[in-house]
């Protein structure tokens, strides 16, 4: 962790450095889709690395320096992305409670990951109207998994969980409108997260069994540039 602190914070200085001898700084803003892949999408609730994650929204902004005058940028940015559960995987949890003839209220857990990406981006302009653009980034992720809280008549369960920290990469490429508006598409591999909790029941409280759970999301962004 040392280590990526002080890589961040050297491309963050240099970045500062490099820029009085270019344009400005700039922000942009974008949103979007953010759809889980690999062990974060599987809705297999026998699968113990299975995530049941369903297509949420990534909203995030970015500040960027240009360090040269081909192209070249470096830029710290920050997203956040929600994901609720499936509702296929909903339907198996609530399947088995009916078969066991319970009669439950669930409030289901949603993840919230947001990383902190520092990185180099390229953008070549194809003409005018259109550019084309890079980038590669790295950071650390921040995994917070909400309460799960189960009601059954006057009885009450929670699950509460700790937020993990995990390393993260972010690679992708997009288009730019008139150096304006911006279509991009990303990777993000968030790491193998620690899973970490306790369970609360009619005042008491015991810890639940350490689970790791692999994050990994293509974005699907839509922005602007300030």
């Amino acid at each position: 962790m040392k280590k990526l602190l002080y890589c961040l914070s050297t491309l963050t200085l240099i970045a500062f450095l490099s820029a009085n001898g270019y344009s400005q700084g700039y922000f942009s803003v974008h949103l979007g889709p953010a759809i889980p892949v690999g062990d974060f999408a599987d809705d297999d609730i026998n699968e113990d690395d299975a995530g049941g994650a369903g297509v949420g929204l990534n909203l995030g902004g970015r500040f960027s320096y240009p360090v040269s005058d081909i192209g070249l940028s470096l830029f710290v940015g920050a997203d956040l992305n929600f994901n609720c559960l499936q509702k296929e995987v909903k339907d198996d949890i609530e399947d088995r409670y009916d078969y066991l003839g319970l009669d439950l209220d669930i409030r289901y857990s949603k993840y919230i990951n947001m990383p902190l990406i520092a990185g180099v981006n390229y953008t070549y302009k194809a003409n005018d109207l259109i550019s084309l653009f890079g980038d590669f980034g790295i950071g650390p992720d921040f995994l917070k998994i909400t309460k799960t809280k189960i009601e059954a008549g006057n009885d009450e369960m929670e699950f509460e969980y700790k937020t993990s920290a995990q390393f993260a990469l972010k690679i992708g490429g997009g288009i730019m409108f008139k150096d304006k508006f911006f279509v991009g598409l990303h990777y993000n591999a968030f790491g193998e997260h620690e899973v970490e909790g306790e369970m609360e029941y009619n005042g008491n409280s015991t810890d639940l069994e350490d689970t790791e759970i692999r994050v990994n999301l293509l974005t699907l962004t839509f922005g602007v540039k300030f």
